[in-house]
């Protein structure tokens, strides 16, 4: 039960965290590259590397912690479905070198993310 709850409240947490963290971010970028979605799928990677690798047996995070965390707050702070929607309006508004760039360059950072996460 206390893991449940633990992905309960790391989740509320992550959506505020990212709620707010998208409100500035916008406030200060322009609009033609998606630079919130991007760094906060990016930091997410990071974050989850980091975690998980903390969480290897014989470190001293619990595993209700680790959902809490993992599952809960970088679950609910990243997003695959607004990384897609994102790029799908950047191909309406014919933007697909934008499009094609966002798309790669999420994955090879939140590739290269996740594994410094995971070293450190």
């Amino acid at each position: 039960m206390i893991e449940w709850v633990g992905v309960a409240i790391g989740g509320m947490f992550g959506a505020c965290t990212r709620f707010f963290i998208t409100n500035q971010i916008n406030a200060r970028f322009k609009k033609s590259f998606p630079v919130a979605t991007f760094l906060i799928n990016i930091t997410g990677a990071f974050l989850l590397g980091y975690v998980y690798a903390a969480a290897r047996p014989n470190n001293l995070v619990d595993y209700w912690l680790r959902s809490a965390i993992g599952i809960g707050f970088i679950g609910a702070y990243t997003t695959f479905s607004t990384w897609m929607f994102e790029s799908a309006t950047l191909r309406d508004r014919r933007a697909v070198k934008t499009m094609v760039a966002y798309l790669l360059a999420s994955l090879v950072v939140g590739l290269f993310g996740a594994w410094v996460g995971s070293r450190l």
